[in-house]
């Protein structure tokens, strides 16, 4: 019988209401930033890829079927993002050792550093959580195992799943990348022409 499998949770159900334009929709190169979220999970070594609608979800909910992609429907999601991650959680839980968790606005990870995340995983599967980090912050997207969906399902959401992770520090792997895009969100249109030139100037290379 086959372990179960490593997940990505992508959280796209947000307003948007910092940003000039929906998130989600807003253009890096060719793509959307949903599809460069979706297209950094697609390795041999995950699987399933679920992504939390709710704001206009009726616009992303195409994008997704043409990716054959598995979404979930938060319609609570003005309460606030925890509840768009314990909708995702729902969604997997039974089916997979742990997922990585990526709001939708980071979406230039490199596929390197998902790759480390895997490989440090598969050297200690006991760990509850293992954060990616750069130059000394701790970035995008962590490795969750199933471990805590429990918890997160249990937690009442005060002070989000930051809250809830500090409780289980001692369970926790700090891993260094070489990669500041874990960094890198999209909250004002100046932060979007930074990905942009980040994404042209990679294309170049």
């Amino acid at each position: 019988m086959a372990e179960p499998e490593i997940s990505a949770l992508i959280l796209a159900a947000g307003s948007s209401s910092r940003t000039d334009g929906f998130k989600p929709l807003l253009r890096i190169g060719p793509q959307s930033i949903l599809e460069h979220a979706l297209d950094l999970f697609r390795l041999p070594a995950i699987g399933e890829i679920v992504t939390v609608v709710g704001h206009r979800s009726e616009e992303l909910i195409p994008i997704l079927r043409a990716r054959q992609a598995r979404f979930v429907l938060n319609e609570n999601y003005r309460a606030g993002m925890f509840t768009s991650i314990q909708a995702g959680v729902t969604a997997l839980a039974g089916s997979c050792a742990g997922f990585f968790l990526l709001p939708v606005d980071i979406p230039l990870v490199r596929q390197e550093t998902i790759i480390q995340l895997l490989e440090a995983y598969a050297e200690d599967p006991t760990r509850a959580i293992i954060h990616p980090q750069y130059q000394g912050r701790c970035g995008h997207p962590p490795l969750i195992s199933a471990k805590l969906f429990k918890p997160i399902l249990a937690h009442s959401g005060d002070g989000g799943l930051r809250a809830l992770l500090r409780t289980r520090r001692a369970e926790a792997l700090v891993l260094p990348v070489d990669d500041p895009l874990i960094l890198k969100d999209v909250d004002t249109t100046a932060d979007l022409q930074i990905l942009t030139d980040l994404y042209r100037q990679h294309r170049e290379q």
